[in-house]
């Protein structure tokens, strides 16, 4: 009989030189000169853990090439210390018996079956592996804050209000320089009642009619920033077989570390016609970030590649409307509907991007915005054509510039030229509406909301490299080029021994997820619910000491129309993949008050 199998995490740590950094999907992949991808017996990773001072979202190999997936870039050359978490895997039971063969499958965390309800002591592949794992750990983190605030407001003949708030904030986690500990907030307001105006008393029409504006200043505290040097206690081996005790930076130095700030400009109008028939109120903002966190390069000599510090800026500004109207009011029946809208755009001020990031900078586009090749179609040959921005179609050979290896000889700077912004996801206009009609017991509420101008960058449905026919895949596949489908839409799939740069190329970068053909549109409009509704009468509720009563039937999610999405289960979701589908719910309610 062979050992039970089971799993048991702990952290492989190892120091490396960064031999590649290029631009993925969710983040950067970086391949590093070795690696402890694969423990000794085996072992998968769990995807956590990091290089350097950045975080791994994933670990995989790719054609004998170890590629870790992070957030942030890392400078090729340097040097750098990676901790990455492992799951160590041993084999299963397995026991023959004359014709018959017994086997089983037991997995573990510390030593603990939940089938069975015991323990069993865990057998660590090594006393390193063992001690990265305590059985018990703490964190304990204490921030200290202080406020003072005041308010208030005067009104005068009951037309015109001033109102102010002053408050002042400090933190401890702005303890390096004193003058940054502490930021004064404040904000002014003020409200014209026209209606209330004496030349107003005979325009019957208008019940009610109020301009306001509103100025104010905001603070924000990012608590993942620092302005001390933090370190990490490690075990470090200087001397053979001769540990110490070494301290591990993992931040730079930030003196300067201060409260982001936002200044905000409101500017809105509340109106009310024919005894409330109809409410509008409208709202004009305008909002400016100054001193947010953000990134920014340093000089390597300094130890760090980056570090974050408040310099970054946005803007965004947009009108929000609110309309009520009371459509009918009868006796018996009534009708009301609500409407709220917001159109809004945002700004990206500054920001800025590592030296070796082939990703560009969004400054001057939206915080949501998307960057893409833009395409030409397909050759002859069912190859995609790039289009170029003085309007030529090239192959991905001359549009990147590829070398013998398949790798771009173009800069990084030249790379990020060779994208085009495609939009943004986030929505140009959104909200929702709401109608509710009433007829004596009887209320029918549908409520509806909507989102319009936004993109979503998409997952190729099939690579053109590692295409395994044995998996299961979409109709997608069907409609790329073959040489008995030249019409296919769709890139051909591909092989070393052709074009072999441009082949080299799609393997191993994800420049096919950067195509402008997997970039849509994503407009939708749901009715998110219809509600159904009858109050009981007073005449049966009495005699049983209940003031009112109501029943009611709710559906929730049943349409939705949308843009093509695809591929995908609700366009809400579109580009996750493994996104679960919104279901369609349906409610039963009682509502009884005594």
């Amino acid at each position: 009989m062979e050992p039970l199998y089971y799993q048991t995490p702990y952290v492989k740590e190892f120091d490396a030189i960064v031999t590649a950094c290029r631009p993925a999907k969710h983040g950067f992949e970086v391949e590093l000169s070795q690696t402890g991808f694969y423990p000794e017996g085996g072992g998968q990773p769990s995807d956590t853990g990091r290089i350097g001072e950045v975080h791994v979202t994933h670990v995989e190999e790719k054609h004998g090439v170890v590629v870790h997936e992070t957030d942030a870039p890392l400078e090729v050359g340097s040097t750098v210390h990676a901790a990455i978490d492992w799951e160590q895997r041993f084999s299963n039971m397995q026991q023959h018996t004359g014709e018959h063969i017994i086997s089983g499958l037991i997995h573990a965390a510390y030593g603990y079956d939940n089938r069975t309800l015991t323990s069993v002591p865990v057998i660590f592949p090594s006393e390193n592996a063992a001690e990265a794992l305590p059985l018990h750990t703490e964190t304990f983190t204490e921030n200290a804050f202080v406020s003072w605030f005041a308010t208030g407001s005067y009104t005068l003949l009951h037309r015109y209000t001033i109102g102010g708030s002053i408050r002042f904030d400090g933190s401890d986690i702005f303890g390096v320089a004193k003058k940054y500990r502490s930021l004064p907030l404040y904000s002014v307001s003020g409200l014209w009642r026209v209606s209330d105006e004496p030349f107003m008393k005979n325009v019957t029409a208008i019940d009610n009619l109020g301009l306001r504006a509103s100025y104010g200043l905001q603070g924000n505290i990012d608590k993942n920033t620092s302005p001390y040097l933090i370190g990490k206690y490690v075990q470090a081996t200087i001397l053979p077989n001769n540990p110490e005790d070494a301290l591990r930076p993992q931040n730079a130095p930030n003196p300067d570390l201060r409260w982001e700030k936002t200044q905000n400009v409101n500017v809105g109008m509340d109106l009310s016609l024919w005894d409330n028939a109809i409410s509008l109120s409208v709202d004009y903002y305008y909002r400016k970030g100054t001193d947010l966190i953000g990134m920014r390069m340093l000089p390597l000599e300094t130890g760090y590649s980056s570090t974050t510090v408040n310099w970054a800026s946005m803007k965004n500004q947009g009108v929000e409307v609110a309309l009520t109207t009371r459509n009918i009011h009868t006796k018996d029946f009534t009708w009301f509907t609500n409407l709220n809208f917001g159109f809004n755009d945002n700004t990206v001020l500054q920001e800025t991007v590592a030296e070796n990031s082939t990703t560009p900078s969004r400054e001057g586009y939206p915080v949501g915005a998307i960057f893409a090749y833009k395409t030409a179609g397909l050759d002859d040959e069912g190859y995609p054509l790039y289009l170029t921005k003085d309007g030529q179609k090239l192959s991905a050979k001359d549009f990147f510039q590829l070398n013998n290896a398949g790798a771009s000889s173009l800069s990084a700077e030249e790379q990020r030229n060779l994208l085009t912004y495609m939009g943004s996801t986030d929505p140009k206009v959104s909200g929702g509406f709401t109608n509710t009609f009433k007829y004596q017991r009887v209320t029918l509420s549908v409520n509806c909301i909507f989102n319009f101008g936004m993109h979503v960058q998409t997952t190729p449905s099939y690579s053109l490299t590692t295409y395994d026919r044995g998996l299961n895949t979409n109709r997608d596949i069907l409609n790329r080029w073959t040489p008995d489908n030249p019409d296919g839409t769709s890139p051909r799939l591909i092989n070393s021994s052709d074009r072999p740069e441009e082949y080299s190329f799609y393997d191993n970068y994800p420049i096919l997820n950067s195509l402008d053909i997997y970039v849509k549109k994503q407009n939708y409009f749901r009715f998110q619910s219809i509600r159904l509704a009858y109050d009981l009468p007073t005449r049966w509720l009495k005699p049983i000491g209940v003031k009112s009563a109501s029943v009611s039937l709710e559906g929730r999610d049943l349409w939705v129309i949308a843009s093509n999405y695809h591929n995908y289960l609700d366009p809400e979701t579109m580009g996750n993949p493994y996104a679960s589908p919104i279901p369609k719910s349906f409610i039963f309610g009682l509502n009884v008050n005594f």
